[in-house]
């Protein structure tokens, strides 16, 4: 019953608390807009809440009845009238140009909250389904126009309170009895809470599912899938899946589904049968038997308890919506109030000196082996270290340690002997430049991926002479544009689809780009023939002279061309030393060296 309690009084502070939050966000966005929408939104239901359903029936039915003046009725009429003309154009400035200039800045700010997270949080959000769940119910909000149901909500619910309240002023003057059958419908508030509660419980269910759906959709609609697809009986299972996630979601609906529909029965009882056949009831009751009350008295009697019954219904309604609407909110504000693990500190890193890995073990859960053991070197100013291994040694995690996407789990990573957790994330971070394994481009174009920002005039050359060195300038040279050309159809029929290599050769022109202290480098050759390898290898070389380098590799090409080889194995470093150093030693390194020349050798005389 305690715990009950705790999660009823939770949901109201949800409710109270996630709308204040709302309208902070809207206030910061237009603060006028809010205000405008607000007393439009009251004004209207005012106006023909009170004005048209009480005061005109009044008016009319005392001309039928002789009382009062032709000069009241005049008079009572203009009010009308002149209220109609001032409620209509508040609500059409409000709809056609304050309501939609207001949403789509609600949008963009609640749009930049959610991008700012999502640029904060660790990787290992990224790995996390969890987190993908979360992120996708904290879009809710904008996805489902949760800010403009909530501000229009919030103010449609202050406009029928302020009416309810002068409605029930007016009955309660003509008889207090009168208010039992008008706050009948308070019960309803109660069924609609019930019903979101568990309409919000079924969309968390249905959450997996529908994130599976959507992935399928895109798979299916996405190039880079396309050749597998046709090629393949993927399609098969991808469309098992499809069905198995439909028929997840249907359990879900019948799980829900018959104690969603009896609590809106018993809602839609207490909503209507009740008030309007109980106040007619007793009205009659009072004009019939009693005899105290006039017919016109009578009629705005019912009309008053019929508006006022809707007008609780429609609190009720939308008292429930805000509920559900404000759960999105708490979706929204639980991403944005997580704490990423990956905490900043307040050291700003000086030119580098000296890189150690002190006794470093990682894993990426308590109970998941781990990835690196007791892994303990030093990479020097100006040294080129090459990281070498078999698929799965460990290699890509010491780069994502090394960039403190992840934080070691044991051990320390020392910065000019400072634990690197001690500096500015940001300030550390920008010490580097990487091409990363799963290397990809931006919508964008070829200028704007090689310099990761916006284009100038004066830095548009930078870009060229980075393409130029990554060996990818013959190639962009070619199209119309050159480097103003739009990379993938994403958004344009016109746009350049690069190959493989060739989109490498781009990510790896970010590089040069980038006035660096350390690059590192994972898998930079991967889409490359040995060829256009040892081209790629030779101009690194030139362009990265005086800087640190940190090549990551199952192939060797770049460790011969290295001051220093550190060789993984399931996750220890096995080996050390100079290409020549462990050619003798004839270990792992030997081997690996090996067969892989082989290999080289073989693909070079095939091509002759």
């Amino acid at each position: 019953m305690k715990k009950i309690k705790e999660k009823k009084l939770r949901q109201k502070a949800h409710i109270l608390k996630n709308t204040a939050f709302m309208l902070r966000c809207a206030f910061k966005c237009s603060p006028l807009s809010v205000l405008i929408i607000y007393f439009s939104y009251i004004a209207e239901n005012v106006y023909y809440a009170v004005v048209i359903n009480v005061m005109f029936l009044e008016t009319a039915l005392s001309v039928i009845e002789g009382n009062g003046t032709f000069k009241e009725f005049v008079i009572r009429m203009l009010i009308i009238v002149l209220g109609k003309i001032l409620v209509d154009l508040i609500g059409y400035i409000d709809v056609y140009t304050v309501r939609v200039k207001f949403q789509i800045k609600c949008e963009s700010y609640l749009n930049s909250l959610i991008f700012k997270k999502a640029q904060e949080v660790e990787l290992g959000c990224y790995e996390n389904p969890e987190f993908f769940d979360n992120y996708n119910r904290a879009t809710w909000v904008i996805d489902r126009d949760g800010f403009k149901r909530i501000i229009e909500g919030s103010a449609w619910t202050l406009g029928s309170l302020a009416s309810l309240i002068t409605l029930v002023a007016y009955l309660v003057s003509i008889d207090p009895v009168l208010i039992v059958f008008v706050l009948c419908p308070v019960v309803v508030v109660v069924f609609k809470i019930l019903k979101n509660n568990l309409e919000l419980e079924k969309e968390k269910d249905m959450t997996p599912f529908e994130r599976q759906k959507d992935y399928i959709r895109r798979t299916i609609l996405l190039k880079d899938f396309a050749k597998e697809i046709k090629t393949t009986n993927i399609f098969v299972v991808l469309e098992k899946r499809f069905r198995k996630a439909i028929e997840g979601n249907i359990v879900v609906i019948k799980k829900y589904g018959w104690k969603i529909a009896l609590l809106e029965f018993f809602a839609d009882y207490f909503a209507e049968i009740i008030p309007v056949t109980g106040g007619f009831v007793y009205g009659c009751y009072r004009l019939m038997v009693v005899g105290d009350i006039p017919v016109s008295e009578f009629s705005v009697l019912v009309s008053a308890i019929t508006t006022c019954r809707n007008k609780i219904n429609h609190l009720a309604y939308y008292f429930a919506m805000q509920q559900k609407h404000c759960l999105w909110v708490q979706n929204l504000r639980d991403f944005l109030e997580y704490e990423p693990k990956i905490q900043s500190g307040d050291i700003i890193p000086e030119s580098f000196q000296k890189l150690e890995f002190k006794n470093v073990s990682f894993r990426y859960k308590d109970d998941s082996p781990y990835i690196i053991k007791n892994l303990s070197f030093i990479i020097e100013k100006g040294q080129t270290v090459a990281v070498v291994g078999h698929n799965g040694a460990g290699k890509t995690t010491l780069s994502k340690l090394l960039m403190r996407f992840y934080d070691v789990t044991d051990g320390e990573i020392l910065y000019n002997g400072i634990n690197i957790k001690e500096y500015d994330l940001q300030k550390y971070r920008e010490r580097f430049a990487s091409v990363f394994q799963d290397y990809r481009v931006f919508a964008m174009t070829v200028a704007e991926n090689v310099l990761t920002e916006e284009v100038s005039d004066e830095n548009r050359e930078i870009a060229v002479n980075a393409l130029k060195m990554a060996g990818a300038y013959k190639k962009i040279d070619k199209l119309a544009n050159k480097e103003n050309s739009l990379l993938t159809k994403e958004f344009d029929s016109e746009g350049v689809l690069l190959s493989g290599g060739e989109t490498q050769k781009v990510t790896i022109a970010r590089l040069f780009a980038r006035d660096f202290d350390i690059a590192v480098l994972d898998e930079p050759s991967s889409a490359l023939d040995p060829v256009a390898e040892s081209k790629m290898y030779d101009a690194l070389l030139e362009g990265t002279k005086g800087k640190t380098v940190i090549y990551i590799s199952h192939r060797l090409s770049s460790a011969t061309r290295s001051d220093n080889i550190i060789v993984f194995n399931e996750g220890v470093m096995v080996e050390q030393g100079t290409h020549d150093e462990l050619m003798e030693k004839k270990g792992v390194y030997s081997e690996m060296f090996t067969l892989q020349a082989s290999g080289y050798k073989e693909v070079c005389e095939g091509e002759e």
